[in-house]
């Protein structure tokens, strides 16, 4: 209900000028159970990409065995697949007129980080130097996010986000073993 409330007044208004007594009044819910849900307004619209993170990280502790390029690759795509062309994907393709701006990037490259380190933690305890997979890591984290960006402006339901990852990992697939 936030998200959808969310999205329709970021149209509306724009995302500057929604707060989030706008979004949980038209949601019908109290402010206080927004944050039980988001710690912030700009976190709605990455909801459907930071649940799947949180599965593949799941994925990751119990990944059966294969080289850490496999592994994350497999998790990788299984998160592409399952990725449903909403928020995120609006968020992308209508920033101006929402007024996200900065608050778009900045929480994209957040959602880079934190998967990166996701991806590093993992790399390194399979016995990849600790620097090595912090580059790797990013370098994988950020292909999957400019994968999601260009899928949102190609059209998310007239491309598929897998295919676009596989093209985005190209350039970063040897960064692990």
């Amino acid at each position: 209900m936030l998200e959808e409330a969310a999205g329709e007044l970021f149209l509306e208004r724009g995302y500057a000028a929604t707060s989030v007594a706008d979004i949980t009044q038209r949601a019908g819910v109290s402010r206080s159970s927004f944050f039980n849900y988001f710690p912030a307004k700009s976190d709605l619209l990455w909801a459907a990409f930071d649940e799947r993170v949180t599965r593949l990280r799941a994925t990751l502790a119990t990944a059966p065995d294969g080289t850490p390029a496999e592994v994350v690759a497999r998790a990788l795509h299984e998160l592409a697949a399952d990725l449903p062309a909403e928020h995120v994907a609006l968020a992308f393709t209508q920033a101006d007129a929402m007024g996200l701006g900065e608050d778009l990037r900045l929480a994209a490259a957040r959602r880079t980080a934190d998967l990166g380190a996701v991806l590093a933690r993992y790399a390194t305890a399979r016995g990849l130097d600790p620097l090595h997979a912090q580059v790797a890591g990013a370098a994988w984290a950020g292909a999957l996010v400019a994968a999601v960006e260009a899928w949102a402006h190609a059209g998310a339901g007239r491309t598929r986000l897998p295919d676009l990852l596989e093209r985005a990992l190209d350039p970063v697939r040897a960064a692990l073993p």
